[in-house]
């Protein structure tokens, strides 16, 4: 599969999914939280709505390191992108994204000053792509099994995301 097809199957996915599991290396160790998030292909970023004052957003501006991981069981499909953080403080942005969750979340809606849009800017992917059927993969793992061989269940691959 050309990694523009990956690519797109990452993109897909995230737009399938948008809750993630966001993750940040801080000098406490590794902290992930699940976040909802809006994927902007336009702008090649993910967009996720957070208050200022957790302090998820400085965090990640000062994190060697933020990834986002994302899976879709039911296809086999799992991708963890490593990501360039900022903070997107355009309130047009704010309120096209919004989404009743999010409301329930700030108490002045989309115009509370609290809230604010962690952007990620996807650089790079690693993905696990095997086969959907529970019963193709039983027979890999059997075959390989009786052959003496490693089971081939699919692709795993890095992907550049820009």
């Amino acid at each position: 599969m050309p990694e523009n097809e990956l690519q797109e199957r990452i993109w897909t996915a995230l737009a399938d999914h948008p809750v993630a599991m966001v993750s940040l290396a801080t000098p406490e160790g590794v902290k992930t939280r699940p976040m909802a998030g809006h994927v902007d292909r336009e702008h090649h970023r993910l967009l996720y709505i957070s208050h200022r004052h957790t302090g998820i957003i400085g965090a990640a501006l000062r994190s060697p390191g933020v990834s986002v991981a994302i899976s879709q069981e039911d296809r086999n499909f799992y991708a963890a992108l490593s990501c360039a953080a900022s903070e997107e403080n355009d309130r047009e942005w704010l309120r096209r994204i919004w989404t009743p969750v999010a409301d329930a979340w700030f108490t002045g809606g989309n115009e509370d000053p609290d809230a604010t849009i962690l952007a990620l800017t996807p650089l790079e992917a690693e993905i696990w792509d095997g086969p959907s059927s529970s019963v193709l993969v039983a027979f890999k793992l059997a075959a390989a099994r009786l052959l003496g061989r490693t089971p081939s269940l699919g692709v795993n691959a890095t992907v550049p995301m820009r």
